[in-house]
């Protein structure tokens, strides 16, 4: 007997049929109830946050504020939250023009004007400066030390110039790092290539697996890579198959 399979495929899907015997096991993602109100639970997160103050309570009047928000590699639902953050800080006094988003692209290609307006929402686009990470080119970066792990540390500029750093993004598996999320915007995410190359090397030791963090050196050395410049807020979310927060 034959199956029929649909798999999505880039923003497409491929339709493919195999003979049941060759199949198995179905795996599917574990269901969870679905927030009913996605952006009043973000307000709610960001005004209550875990270990740390509101964030209005942490940016003052006259500082300035950089956003490190997902490459379209990555899926966060960013702009449905990023309207939200800048929408709280101008309540706390931080105007639009001190505000600005680099965008985590590690060492992915660079993102397009049309794809950075995708990714946040051209209301967010049209209020605020947007600026690729490009790994590549070592003038973006600035170094800040060497880890225990012995990977250099550099930031781009656009990032570590600001006051304030806040990281986004979302807390998916990864298959060597554990889980996505978290330092991960910084270190990948707005790191120079050879501190990318430096730490990603480390995914040959036998505890750089998926789903494991404790004991994990990729995670680690991003940890403590992130440490020399350490953000001043983070909002992660965890998405459903659909999307759904």
């Amino acid at each position: 007997m034959q199956k029929d399979y649909t798999y999505k495929y880039g923003k497409g899907k491929v339709n493919f049929t195999i003979d049941d015997s060759l199949v198995t096991d179905e795996l599917y993602i574990k269901q969870c109830s679905v927030l009913p109100d996605p952006a009043e639970s973000v307000r709610e997160a960001i005004r209550n946050p875990i270990g740390c103050k509101p964030l209005r309570d942490i940016v003052k009047p006259g500082e300035t504020v950089v956003f490190i928000v997902n490459d379209t590699t990555r899926v966060a639902n960013s702009h449905i939250f990023m309207p939200i953050l800048l929408d709280e800080l101008n309540s706390a006094g931080i105007p639009d023009k001190d505000m600005w988003i680099v965008f985590a692209l590690g060492t992915h290609r660079l993102m397009t004007e049309e794809e950075m307006v995708g990714e946040v929402g051209s209301a967010v686009a049209q209020r605020v400066r947007m600026y690729n990470s490009d790994c590549r080119d070592e003038g973006q970066f600035r170094y800040f030390g060497t880890t225990s792990y012995g990977t250099p540390v550099y930031f781009n500029n656009k990032v570590v110039e600001a006051d304030h750093i806040i990281c986004t993004g979302s807390v998916v598996h990864h298959f060597f790092a554990g889980f996505g999320g978290g330092r991960k915007a910084m270190l990948p995410g707005v790191a120079y290539y050879e501190t990318v190359r430096k730490n990603h090397s480390l995914m040959l030791d036998s505890n750089a697996v998926i789903g494991k963090l404790e004991g994990n050196p990729i995670y680690h050395d991003q940890v403590e890579g992130t440490e020399m410049c350490r953000p001043s807020f983070l909002i992660n979310v965890v998405l459903n198959e659909k999307k759904n927060f």
